[in-house]
């Protein structure tokens, strides 16, 4: 079953009022009392539930909340300047204590998995299992995509990619030029010729929130310091491969979140889901069931 709701956030200090669209995906109407609740946190900043039609494999085992930050896919867009980490995570946590959910499991891609670590670590009583796909916990993998960049990249990938860095993307097409441009980059499978099932978004990337986010807090956030303080089991997932989100900062994370476990894939870059499916969504099954009693939730064979 398949829901569509819209959550009104009020004004708080400074932030303008805005309506956030999220997707809920069950098995059944009777898995909405029985198995736990998932936020699925997408990345970019700009990327929307569209781009997460494949996670909805993961329905067996809990309940799925595909949350559109500020401004992406069908949430409403207003001000562009409130398209930051802190308002995603604040907005989050408003969505969440509306829809009356004690607990959660978070699972974030990418800068996903960013505003994922910020959002246990602000509210950790709200979050039951943690999981971080291709996530950093500092600004620093940004100077090592770049190092990536110079080494792996064409020329064209090199110069188009400046207007992820400076944060100059001028509209939508110009940043899904960005994205075929660059995307045997991001999945091992299209640099191999391998064919892939992977499905574009109904709803495009917003080129302004990529902006602001490259512009400003990407530049400076820093999680590391605070990694200790994650409590709740965590699981680390990296393509062996991957440019952008280096293995090196999962390896990272994984040495300091006390209860983690980390697969590094192989045959794996950024684009998890599409390159090893899957490796990618089983681990994550297998991780949400460890966590759940309920006797009818069986992890996929």
């Amino acid at each position: 079953m398949k829901l569509n709701l819209n959550i009104p956030i009020p004004a708080r200090k400074g932030v303008s009022a805005t309506t956030i669209y999220l997707k809920l995906v069950a098995k059944d109407a009777e898995s909405l009392t029985s198995k736990p609740y998932v936020f699925i946190l997408p990345g970019g900043p700009g990327a929307n539930h569209s781009h997460y039609v494949s996670y909805e494999t993961l329905k067996d085992v809990g309940n799925l909340l595909f949350y559109d930050p500020r401004g992406c896919g069908l949430s409403e867009k207003g001000d562009v300047q409130s398209y930051t980490m802190q308002n995603y995570i604040a907005d989050l946590q408003y969505v969440q204590e509306y829809l009356q959910l004690k607990s959660v499991i978070v699972i974030g891609k990418s800068y996903g998995a960013i505003c994922a670590l910020g959002y246990v670590l602000k509210y950790p009583q709200l979050v039951s299992r943690l999981v971080l796909a291709a996530g950093s916990p500092s600004h620093k993998n940004i100077e090592t995509a770049k190092q990536h960049l110079l080494s792996r990249g064409t020329k064209e990938q090199q110069e188009i990619a400046e207007k992820v860095w400076n944060g100059t993307f001028a509209n939508e097409d110009e940043l899904e030029e960005y994205f075929t441009i660059m995307r045997n980059l991001y999945s091992y499978k299209e640099r191999h010729g391998i064919p892939t099932e992977h499905v574009a978004g109904e709803y495009p990337h917003c080129y302004e929130a990529l902006n602001l986010g490259f512009r400003t807090f990407l530049q400076d956030f820093d999680f590391e310091r605070d990694l200790s303080k994650i409590l709740c089991p965590t699981l680390i997932l990296v393509g062996e491969e991957d440019w952008i989100t280096d293995k090196k900062y999962s390896q990272l994370m994984a040495a300091k979140i006390p209860h983690s476990q980390l697969k590094i894939i192989p045959h794996a870059d950024h684009k998890i889901e599409v390159d090893a499916p899957e490796l990618f969504f089983g681990s994550i099954r297998e991780f949400i069931y460890e966590g759940t009693q309920a006797p009818e939730v069986r992890p996929a064979t």
